[in-house]
């Protein structure tokens, strides 16, 4: 069984990373302070703001020394919240989207699932697909489970059938490369016998790009896939540092951190939710000539923070 809030010590290490901490600095929002909270009987309506105020990157629970499985908790937190509560932020999604099928079901290799911003951004979409289709093994996904994305982030009950359907349209693919970090977590659990990689990696696994790094490069590491395959991928991403000598926003136990600008608050505002502040931290004492981003909700937070291009990585062999 894993871990809930009654295994929380305290400690606050879960806060050197958490970008709703760095930008509120006010301890009750926090992943600590909920679970102490918890632990001391509040319910869900009486630590709401904490919960609604989560970015759901899931550094939490890959710097927590007990082992709490803190990214299902705080997704469960809001689920349970829902079901209690008559007002919403204004964040939230109001008439969830109807899936409309964009490819075609393949029995090729490998499934590309872009989701919601490089669905709709094709050019950089199509980029992306250019360079992970050149071995003809991959193509695009017919469903990409956007709307099931938007629906676990809200914690909201889910259509009957929705996702059986989405299942069966990956079904005849070995690897799965998705570009949505929080699908990450339960594809592992919906299709354990699939492979699930994320966008950065699956085009870093090629030796090509990897040679248009250089020391002068920031690479920002997209956090929620990053987060669901931690122990597994600080081991690639620190090769990719050292083969590069590319700067990372993982900071010193590989904790990514993050901007929080792929969440639901921050499409809906990224000054109000901290993400361009977040992108200046990351930015803060670095030399760098360019940003290259994993996530295109990145993309959006670092130009405003910095005053270097920024590049998503599916455009980084037409710099």
């Amino acid at each position: 069984m894993s871990k809930g809030h009654e295994s929380c010590s305290g400690c606050g290490v879960c806060l050197l990373s958490c970008p709703v901490w760095h930008h509120r600095h006010t301890m009750s929002y926090t992943r600590k302070a909920r679970a102490k909270a918890m632990q001391g009987g509040a319910t869900h309506e009486e630590i709401a703001l904490a919960i609604d105020a989560c970015l759901l990157c899931g550094a939490c629970e890959a710097s927590c020394p007990e082992g709490i499985g803190l990214a299902a908790l705080n997704i469960l937190q809001r689920q349970e919240l829902n079901r209690t509560r008559n007002d919403y932020p204004e964040w939230y999604p109001g008439e969830l989207p109807v899936h409309k099928a964009e490819g075609t079901v393949s029995g090729r290799a490998s499934l590309f699932l872009p989701g919601e911003l490089l669905g709709k951004d094709t050019a950089t979409r199509g980029a992306v697909l250019k360079q992970l289709g050149k071995n003809g093994r991959t193509t695009l996904a017919v469903d990409d489970g956007r709307d099931i994305a938007l629906i676990i982030e809200a914690g909201l009950p889910m259509r009957p059938g929705r996702l059986e359907s989405f299942i069966s349209a990956l079904n005849p693919a070995r690897t799965l490369i998705v570009a949505e970090g929080l699908l990450h977590r339960p594809l592992r659990k919906w299709l354990p016998a699939k492979k699930i990689i994320g966008l950065g990696e699956a085009l870093l696994s090629k030796g090509r790009l990897r040679q248009n790094l250089n020391c002068r490069d920031l690479y920002v590491i997209e956090s929620r896939g990053y987060h669901a395959d931690h122990k597994r991928l600080v081991l690639f991403y620190d090769r990719l540092r050292r083969e590069t000598g590319c700067q990372t926003n993982l900071d010193l136990q590989r904790v990514a951190f993050s901007t929080g600008a792929s969440s639901l608050q921050g499409r809906r505002d990224l000054t109000a939710s901290g993400c361009i502040e977040n992108a200046g931290r990351i930015l803060k004492g670095r030399k760098i000539d360019r940003v290259i981003v994993e996530d295109l909700a990145d993309a959006g937070a670092f130009r405003l923070a910095a005053d270097v291009p920024v590049v998503h990585i599916g455009l980084l062999e037409q710099e």
